[in-house]
């Protein structure tokens, strides 16, 4: 006899072993032994998940001479012959194949037929989707009002094609992956059978690559059977299917995360050299990444990951003191990457340059823990004393000298009125003196030294009554005048001893350096309650606002 692949030959027979589908399982079964038998059911589902097997079961448990029974007895005449493919009740069709109309319509002679030897005629569509918009209109009525013997079963694996109006007639069953613990459980439940000796890691690696197909996983397995014999290790895996390596993979990892570049680097080479293409390797870094996160934010996630458990024990090394925070970020940079690297000509280097990325990327810092923790600690800071050193006078005409310093106990002047002024050496001219007072605000405060560039003017400064006349753009006179006690203090700073501040609100002449619209986007800019916390926090500045075209 000839050859059977392993998908033929351990093809499900009993609802029983259908692995992975036990809320399609219990579901037939109740409605067979209640005789709730719907005249339509719609199988949707991935390739190799059963869809095909649980139809050919349903029929024969139609059909069974001891049924209609949830467990066909398979030794029976009707249930041999459709076990063999040839049964005058049961019909499969190929959807892809019989997409017109007259196709249709030589079904719709056909159903009024009654069942030769059972109590059903089954019609099996497989790939209904595939059908044209005619022939799923031809079926409507046949399909709403059949034949009380007429069960038809539809199997697609794009459900979304499927009309509206055929879904609405049947009864859906959505038929799910199988889980690589499933898939590994019943690999190796076939590997005892055909009496193979297989490694459960090179089990696993086939289970990967079959991403839930049942199907996928047996011709896989079957592939590896031919090239490796009776003993199967995860090196014969590796080599006949080309998977990465995991200990390259793990490896990676942890050197990405350690920022050693350099030997995320070498084990990229290594990979290629494998052979590996570059988005299989990204996508499967990146599924590593996606468990890391897991591990990274859970306390106990070993469930919750497709990780081996010594896999799952050196991870867990490798994250000992990483922050989540830090391991995403690193995920949202190899996810966007990959998408680079599907559509680019040279994949391999926007891979390479995606990983370096990756190993030189700072901790991240979350910013509204840091704006937050920054509003505490202004509540909470006392306010700074507002005596400071004289300074030492710029070059100038002499001033008369000062007077004696007022005692400590002597509370200070008000800012808004004339006290009695110390006469330090004033300044050479009022252009010189605003140079200063710019760069000490800088030096003090980078968010006050912006607006203060951008919207602010000096006006007038006379060195006899120590008074300093500020003008500023009326939108930002409110937050300079919340900012009066800064001000003073630079002023106090440049000018070299007290000095009286006026504050004038007034809009710039013609001559501003910016034209209207580009004073007007940096205004909101920098008025954005977020950007000025941020500046005022990181003692930042907006150094340039560029208009995004649309």
């Amino acid at each position: 006899m000839a050859y059977q692949v392993l998908a033929r030959k351990w093809r499900p027979q009993r609802f029983d072993e259908l692995r992975g589908q036990q809320h399609i399982v219990r579901a037939l079964t109740n409605a067979i032994r209640s005789g709730r038998i719907a005249h339509a059911f719609l199988f949707s589902g991935i390739r190799g998940v059963g869809k095909t097997s649980a139809a050919r079961i349903l029929a024969k448990a139609l059909n069974c001479e001891g049924g209609p029974t949830p467990e066909p007895c398979n030794t029976c005449r009707s249930c041999r012959e459709i076990t063999d493919g040839h049964s005058p009740d049961v019909l499969e069709i190929d959807g892809a194949s019989n997409t017109g109309v007259d196709d249709v319509r030589r079904l719709r002679e056909a159903v009024r037929y009654p069942p030769v030897r059972g109590a059903y005629r089954v019609y099996i569509i497989d790939e209904v989707h595939m059908l044209s918009t005619a022939a799923f209109n031809a079926l409507l009525k046949t399909l709403e009002e059949p034949p009380e013997h007429v069960v038809f079963v539809f199997a697609t694996t794009d459900p979304h094609k499927v009309p509206a109006t055929i879904v609405s007639r049947c009864q859906q069953f959505d038929f799910k992956r199988l889980s690589r613990s499933e898939l590994v459980s019943l690999l190796g439940g076939l590997c005892t059978a055909e009496g193979i000796d297989a490694e459960e890691r090179a089990l696993a690696a086939i289970a990967r690559e079959a991403e839930g197909s049942v199907r996928d996983a047996q011709s896989l397995l079957d592939q590896v059977i031919a090239f490796a014999g009776t003993r199967i290790t995860y090196g014969d895996v590796r080599d006949v299917l080309g998977v990465v390596d995991r200990e390259l993979l793990l490896g990676i990892g942890r050197d990405i995360l350690a920022g050693e570049a350099r030997a995320v680097l070498e084990g990229l080479d290594r990979a290629e050299r494998f052979g590996m293409d570059a988005g299989r390797f990204g996508q499967d870094l990146l599924e590593l990444f996606r468990d890391l996160c897991v591990l990274a934010a859970v306390d106990d996630g070993r469930n919750l990951v497709d990780l081996a458990p010594e896999e799952v024990d050196e991870a867990l090394g490798f994250l000992d003191g990483v922050r989540w925070e830090d391991v995403h970020a690193r995920f949202d940079i190899l996810a966007r990457g990959l998408e680079a690297v599907r559509t680019s000509p040279w994949p391999g280097l926007v891979l390479e340059m995606t990983l370096l990325k990756m190993t030189r990327l700072p901790p991240v810092v979350n910013l509204a823990d840091l704006l937050r923790a920054g509003a505490g600690e202004r509540r909470k800071a006392p306010e700074r004393p507002r005596a400071t050193p004289p300074r030492a006078p710029e070059p100038g005409p002499p001033a008369a000298p000062s007077r004696a310093a007022p005692a400590p106990q002597a509370p200070p002047a008000p800012r808004e009125e004339t006290g009695a002024p110390e006469k330090p050496e004033a300044p050479a001219g009022a252009g010189d003196l605003w140079a200063r007072v710019l760069e000490r605000a800088r030096s003090r405060n980078r968010a006050f030294w912006s607006v203060l560039r951008e919207h602010g003017r000096l006006r007038g400064w006379d060195p006899g009554e120590r008074r300093v006349v500020v003008e500023v753009d009326p939108d930002q006179e409110f937050f300079l005048r919340s900012k009066l006690d800064l001000m003073g203090e630079v002023l106090e700073d440049a000018c070299g001893g007290r000095v009286r501040v006026e504050i004038r609100a007034s809009r710039p002449g013609a001559g501003s350096r910016e034209t209207d619209r580009s004073r007007h986007l940096r205004k909101e800019a920098v008025e954005h309650p977020l950007v000025r916390d941020a500046m005022e926090l990181f003692d930042g500045t907006v150094e340039d606002v560029r208009v995004l075209k649309r």
